[in-house]
C-alpha cells in the first residue's frame, strides 16, 4: 500500500511541475514559481538537443553524449524489479517534458566529466531558465554542490528553498533521517549532533553522535569561511551527501564510525536550532 501511495504522489508531482512550469497555470492556492535572480545562463552556453531522458538528472544528447545535470540529485528509479524511490518517476517525466523536442543551451562545468564518463553541465531552456532550478523549485530533487562545479550553487540552493518552504514534492514529508535510522549507503539527508572534531594529515573529521563521520579534505577548506573546530561540538547539524558504508573495509579500525560522508562544500550542511 505504501508503494502505491508513493506512485500516486509521483504522478501528481509530474502533472503539477509540467503545468506550473510550462504554462497550465498554478494550482489553486499556489503562486507561480519565480526562479532566483542568481539563475542566469552563462555566456558560454552552447545549443544542444535532447535525444532521451534516463532519469530526473541524466539524459542523452542528440550528439550521443550522456549528460549529468550539475547541482541536482533526484531520487533513484527502481531497477531489476525494485521499486522506485518517491518522486523518482515524477522527476523523470518532468525532465522529459522540459527538454524533449525543445531547443536547449548547455554550459559545461569547470570539471566537465565525471568518473562514469558522463558530461557534466548546466542546462537551460529556450527562455534561458535553468532546468535544474525548475526541477528543484518543485521539490523533485535535492540541491547538491560538488567542487569545482559551484557556478550556480546559490541558484540551486535558493530554488530548493522555494520548494521546501512551500512543502512541494518530496518536501511534503521532509526526508530528513536521524542517525538512528541510517542503515545503508547512498544519498541521504541526515540530522545529528557533533560529538568530536579531529584532524589527520590530509583531512578534518567531524564525528556525529551516531554511526556517521564527515570527512573534509584539506584541499577543500578554501570553500569554507573557516575550518571546523571544537566549537562545533554539541551543535545539531543537518548534512547531505552520498553515504559510504565502510564496514568490512580493509584498514577499518575498531571504534571508527561505520558510515562516512565526504564534506566538499558548505552547502552540504547547516546548523539546526532545536527547541
Amino acid at each position: 500500500m505504501a508503494l502505491a501511495k508513493h506512485k500516486k504522489a509521483s504522478l501528481w508531482g509530474a502533472f503539477f511541475v509540467v503545468c506550473s512550469l510550462l504554462g497550465c497555470g498554478p494550482a489553486q492556492g499556489e503562486d507561480p514559481v519565480a526562479l532566483p535572480a542568481t539563475c542566469s545562463m552563462p555566456a558560454q552556453a552552447q545549443p544542444v538537443r535532447s535525444r532521451s531522458v534516463t532519469d530526473g538528472d541524466t539524459l542523452r544528447l542528440s550528439d550521443g553524449r550522456r549528460l549529468r545535470l550539475i547541482g541536482i540529485n533526484t531520487s533513484e528509479i527502481g531497477r531489476d524489479g525494485a521499486p522506485s524511490e518517491p518522486y523518482a518517476q515524477a522527476a523523470r517525466r518532468a525532465l522529459q517534458t522540459l527538454v524533449e523536442h525543445q531547443p536547449l543551451q548547455l554550459a559545461l562545468g569547470e570539471d566537465g566529466r565525471d568518473h562514469y564518463g558522463r558530461t557534466l553541465g548546466y542546462l537551460f531552456d529556450e527562455q534561458g531558465r535553468s532546468i535544474e532550478a525548475l526541477l528543484l523549485s518543485e521539490g523533485l530533487g535535492y540541491a547538491v554542490v560538488i567542487p569545482p562545479n559551484d557556478l550556480l550553487a546559490e541558484c540551486h540552493q535558493a530554488a530548493e528553498q522555494l520548494a521546501r518552504g512551500a512543502r512541494r514534492g518530496l518536501w511534503q514529508n521532509p526526508p530528513v533521517l536521524s542517525l538512528d535510522e541510517l542503515d545503508s549507503g547512498g544519498f541521504h539527508l541526515l540530522q545529528g549532533r557533533v560529538a568530536a572534531v579531529t584532524s589527520s594529515r590530509h583531512a578534518l573529521w567531524i564525528d556525529l553522535d551516531g554511526p556517521l563521520t564527515l570527512r573534509l579534505e584539506r584541499r577543500d577548506l578554501d570553500y569554507f569561511d573557516h575550518a571546523p573546530d571544537a566549537s562545533l561540538v554539541g551543535q545539531q547539524l543537518e548534512v547531505r551527501g552520498w553515504v559510504v558504508d565502510r564496514q568490512g573495509r580493509e584498514g577499518m579500525r575498531d571504534g571508527f564510525r561505520r558510515y562516512m560522508i565526504s564534506l566538499r562544500h558548505p552547502a552540504q550542511w547547516r546548523m539546526v536550532t532545536t527547541p
